[in-house]
């Protein structure tokens, strides 16, 4: 795995433009307001159509709030996007850092728990109107919320964990240290 981050590192080292850019007066400060609206988008909608299936604001026919979701996929996209400018303008500071790791982690979780809801319960859920939430949809939000808000939390801790030079033991599996090599 620490192979692996190094060739990423090594990867988007190389992509002067992206870093280029990022470290204009601008660019972070952009990327930063671009990736809060994506993050706006995609929790605000997230997190309505979730409270929904736990039960809050029953009037609301769910069908009408999942019309919504299209909206969250657009933030998502929008998210990824000003985040990879991040990961390509510092890769370095991304790639070995643990709390970068359990974002990542996060994501793919809250992506299989999407996914799961969307091969079990959906149809059922949102094409009958008086449907009744079973446990297993309102299990399936409630790891909804609980995984996007951990991705938030990672988000914010990556300022607060930054990676340092490995000692002579080098990178263990999952490097949290930037090994000596040279870009």
């Amino acid at each position: 795995m620490a192979g692996f981050q190094i060739w990423l590192v090594r990867t988007f080292a190389e992509m002067t433009g992206v870093r280029a850019f990022m470290r204009t007066k601008w660019g972070w400060p952009a990327a930063e307001s671009v990736h809060f609206i994506g993050l706006s988008l995609l929790v605000g909608t997230i997190f309505v159509f979730d409270l929904r299936l736990l039960g809050v604001a029953r009037r609301i026919p769910i069908r009408a709030l999942h019309r919504l979701v299209p909206w969250g996929v657009i933030g998502y996209a929008i998210t990824a996007a000003s985040g990879m400018l991040f990961l390509m303008a510092e890769p370095d500071q991304y790639v070995y850092n643990p709390a970068f790791q359990w974002k990542m982690l996060f994501m793919v979780a809250a992506g299989l728990n999407a996914t799961a809801f969307y091969l079990t319960t959906y149809r059922r859920i949102v094409g009958d109107a008086e449907a009744v939430v079973p446990r297993l949809t309102k299990l399936i939000a409630v790891a909804s919320l609980c995984l996007w808000i951990s991705v938030i939390i990672a988000g914010r801790l990556l300022t607060f964990y930054r990676p340092w030079p490995c000692g002579p033991e080098g990178p263990g599996v999952l490097a949290e240290c930037i090994p000596d090599y040279a870009p």
